[in-house]
């Protein structure tokens, strides 16, 4: 008898997708520059009403959430292929829990306060520098390696 591996959509989860159902903030807002994917730092851009930009600062207005009405670029999807456009609103998690990317070379340890890219909206554990700031609002709550989807937990702060 064969034997079928079925390996599609086994992922722990993808960037901006949330993580449970547990208790949250979230609203929406108007992307006003560029694209900006899931799970990435979003800015207030308090040029437009209820306006965000892609891009951190230390204290992260919202991360973009993931939503299922945007249609994946490739079948099956690889869970990173689709953007919020501008002028298109966001979802937005202002506080809770949601999967987001580690990148850099820097792992990161559950716990830990995590750094962002104030241009690309991108979380990381490098060193401070440059475009990236630490934030005061965005914990690790899984440890995890570059490249690597995990838990993290974004708190209202002002």
């Amino acid at each position: 008898m064969t034997i079928q591996n079925f390996n599609i959509y086994t992922a722990n989860g993808y960037e901006g997708d949330l993580v449970d159902s547990g208790p949250r903030v979230v609203q929406t807002g108007v992307l006003t520059l560029a694209s900006a994917g899931f799970g990435k730092a979003m800015n207030r851009d308090p040029a437009v009403e209820r306006g965000v930009a892609l891009g951190g600062a230390a204290n992260v207005f919202a991360i973009s959430q993931r939503e299922w009405n945007h249609e994946a670029g490739s079948r099956p999807s690889t869970g990173n292929d689709t953007v919020y456009l501008e002028t298109e609103s966001v979802s937005l998690i202002r506080q809770g829990y949601l999967y987001v990317k580690l990148t850099g070379a820097t792992a990161v340890v559950a716990g830990e306060v995590l750094h962002v890219d104030t241009v690309t909206g991108l979380f990381t554990k490098v060193a401070v520098g440059g475009n990236v700031v630490a934030t005061t609002n965005v914990v690790a709550d899984e440890s995890a390696i570059s490249g690597e989807v995990f838990k993290v937990r974004i708190d209202i702060l002002a």
